[in-house]
């Protein structure tokens, strides 16, 4: 039986009672014989001491313990008492071979236990001392790494519960981005919306104390890396050849993470992590983060397939967008709140003309296009439906006419590109919008904005023109006359 089994793996050994054991083996059977040296050795003695001194400290010399496979580099009770016992008995046996006096034999033996002494330390307790502080090291590391992966899986678990409490899409991007920028401690979070089949920006919406701001249109649609390769795109500096164009400031350079938000096949923008120049987010956060933003585009696109709240009346079979009830739902509850709204009335340019010169697929393919573009080009919180025929309705909380008519040509742009970009049949649109102080009931809202429509269909199609810019400022038409 193994009275001192092998320790397991992972947990501290502990040799001090092998060692004690070792210790008094060699002092009992080396000490006497010393003694007996110094006082004087014969030479009868000596064959005497190697016959009862010196054999039996080889046989106590054996293994502690009994396993099959022993190794002195691996038995450190062994090592011990090899490290211990060696030195003093060649110091005995150096005594013995040249009978010295007595004070140098004395010396020779003190000599031979310093030796044993600093052999110990070098190769027992150094080696034992490193072992354990190794072994402590691993076991911080485990507990580390265990601690980690608890608050990593709570964090997931905390996640997944906002996210399904989240009814609308506003709902679920702020919980999101909330829980990125818990991730990413004091960085500034924002989330940036593309623009419908191209790898470049158009708004920014900021996270501000736990709020989503206004969306702010970005100058010249910039690219977004992420957007470019559909994976995470880190810069140290926004001065780096590789940075994303909309992180170039003239004020001041930053670091960024900029992490792609897929609703499905389809890319809604990207989440951009800005933060002082050269500190760049650790791996295992940017990892977590880019988790976290899978799960919110998983969860939007789920919402968008429900059509959340916007989704009062039917939908339209086409186009999967809500009816005209949506409309004056959403302008009911707008009211209400006081909140400056703008609406706005899209029409496909001479759909007659399109459906008689083409099938009634492509006519309804066109409607599908467009609906498209609305959706991928407007915020997450814009209402968009269909009323009748080629016309569309949008709703956008605050926002003012000039923002409004910005998103718009916008979509109006890329409507364009895809058409070109596809192949498909080509078709344009007009809009007219309409701010929500310029009328004084909802009714007055939706005829203005349809007003306004009508005029840009009226003046060739394909732009956008505002209910107050046309009762403002007349048509060059009626200019000449």
């Amino acid at each position: 039986m193994n009275r001192h089994p092998t320790v397991p793996r992972g947990t501290l050994p502990r040799p001090a009672l092998p060692y004690c054991r070792a210790i008094s083996r060699c002092l009992s059977c080396v000490w006497p014989h010393a003694v007996w040296l110094v006082r004087g050795p014969t030479k009868r003695g000596f064959w005497r001491w190697m016959w009862v001194g010196f054999l039996p400290v080889l046989r106590r010399l054996r293994p502690v313990t009994t396993t099959k496979a022993v190794s002195l580099r691996n038995n450190e009770a062994v090592r011990l008492s090899v490290s211990i016992a060696v030195p003093i008995l060649l110091a005995i046996l150096l005594v013995a071979a040249t009978r010295p006096a007595g004070f140098i034999a004395g010396m020779v033996v003190v000599a031979g236990v310093l030796a044993s002494i600093s052999i110990t330390y070098v190769f027992v307790l150094q080696p034992l001392v490193a072992t354990r502080a190794s072994v402590t090291r691993r076991l911080v590391h485990a507990e580390q790494e265990l601690l980690e992966e608890r608050l990593d899986q709570e964090f997931r678990e905390r996640l997944e519960r906002a996210l399904l409490a989240a009814e609308a899409e506003p709902a679920a991007l702020r919980t999101g981005l909330r829980a990125v920028a818990e991730v990413m401690g004091d960085a500034e979070v924002s989330l940036l919306l593309s623009v419908p089949d191209e790898p470049r920006v158009g708004w920014q919406i900021r996270l501000n104390a736990g709020s989503l701001e206004q969306a702010v249109p970005l100058a010249d649609t910039p690219s977004c890396s992420a957007l470019l390769t559909s994976a995470v795109a880190t810069s140290a500096s926004s001065a780096a050849l590789d940075a994303c164009a909309h992180l170039h400031d003239p004020f001041g350079e930053t670091s960024a993470v900029c992490i792609p938000l897929r609703l499905g096949d389809r890319t809604l923008g990207s989440v951009c992590i800005t933060n002082a120049p050269g500190e760049v987010a650790h791996p295992t956060a940017i990892s977590r983060a880019a988790w976290a933003v899978e799960r919110t585009g998983v969860r939007v696109a789920e919402q968008r397939l429900q059509r959340g709240p916007s989704g009062a009346g039917h939908t339209d079979p086409i186009t999967a967008l809500p009816g005209a009830q949506a409309l004056r739902h959403q302008l009911r509850d707008l009211v209400r709140t006081l909140a400056p709204f703008c609406v706005g009335i899209i029409s496909i340019d001479e759909f007659a003309l399109l459906a008689t010169q083409h099938s009634a697929a492509q006519a309804d393919e066109a409607l599908r296009l467009l609906a498209d573009v609305l959706c991928t080009t407007l915020r997450p919180e814009d209402l968009i439906c269909r009323l009748d025929g080629p016309r569309f309705a949008i709703v956008l909380a605050d926002c003012s006419a000039a923002q409004a008519t910005a998103a718009l040509e916008r979509a109006r742009e890329s409507l364009a590109l895809l058409l070109v970009a596809q192949e498909d049949v080509p078709f344009t649109c007009s809009a007219g919008l309409v701010e929500s102080h310029r009328a004084t009931s909802l009714d007055q809202i939706v005829q203005l904005a349809e007003d306004a429509c009508s005029q840009a269909h009226h003046n060739g199609g394909n732009r956008v023109i505002v209910a107050a810019e046309q009762s403002t400022h007349s048509s060059p038409d009626q200019h000449s006359n």
